[in-house]
């Protein structure tokens, strides 16, 4: 049985998270034929259930970094051993995920440590990383209670079915973190060290007709 989380929530205002790069737009009103509203999962094995499958682990000795990714008891876990020089140095991939032109998407997951760090999750182009991100880098402050972190984007790139959500989890400044936090305070960021993150029940929604909310 999958373990108890704590019912909280991250709720992110339309500014800031309809944007995908400065790009936002309302929901397709809902036609006769149907009722708009958020589609069910569109990844495969969010919960981690199944173990690994379809997920990429990645640590990345070329920026210093070092540890492991392990799926087990249902629940994705970086430990992280040596945070490296980029976020990227410990990370977790999803691929091929198909994003359309013009769509409202929302994504949802579960995401802890074992102590307080920041976490930059985002999502692009699976085939060129480097490219602008569909969903604005998001710096995530998290702790040691499991919590839910929700955000919202519409695809301005043409359609792509090489997409990626990428965890970033090592070495972070800090840089992407909303206005206002207190981690935005240097000597609150040495808190950014070796670490070990737990992420789970991961799901990719698409604003549509007809479908079913997850």
């Amino acid at each position: 049985m999958k373990k108890l989380k704590t019912a909280a929530m991250l709720l992110i205002t339309a500014g800031l998270t309809v944007i995908a790069m400065g790009c936002a737009s309302a929901p397709k009103a809902a036609g006769d034929s149907g009722k708009a509203d958020w589609s069910a999962n569109l990844l495969t094995n969010g919960d981690f259930e199944a173990g690994q499958d379809p997920w990429t682990p990645w640590i990345d000795t070329g920026w210093g970094g070092a540890g492991e990714v392990t799926w087990d008891n249902g629940v994705a876990t970086l430990r992280i051993d040596e945070m490296g020089e980029q976020p990227w140095a410990v990370a977790m991939h999803y691929k091929k995920v198909l994003f359309e032109k013009g769509e409202r998407y929302r994504v949802k997951f579960d995401m802890k440590s074992d102590m307080n760090r920041i976490v930059r999750f985002s999502i692009g182009n699976g085939l060129a990383p480097a490219d602008p991100p569909y969903l604005n880098y998001q710096d995530i402050e998290i702790g040691t209670e499991w919590k839910t972190y929700e955000f919202e984007f519409v695809m301005k790139f043409r359609t792509n079915k090489f997409g990626r959500l990428d965890f970033n989890c090592a070495y972070n400044p800090g840089m992407f973190l909303p206005e206002g936090s207190p981690w935005r305070d240097e000597a609150k960021l040495k808190a950014t060290g070796g670490a070990t993150v737990y992420i789970d029940n991961v799901i990719l929604q698409k604003w549509g007709t007809g479908s079913e909310a997850k």
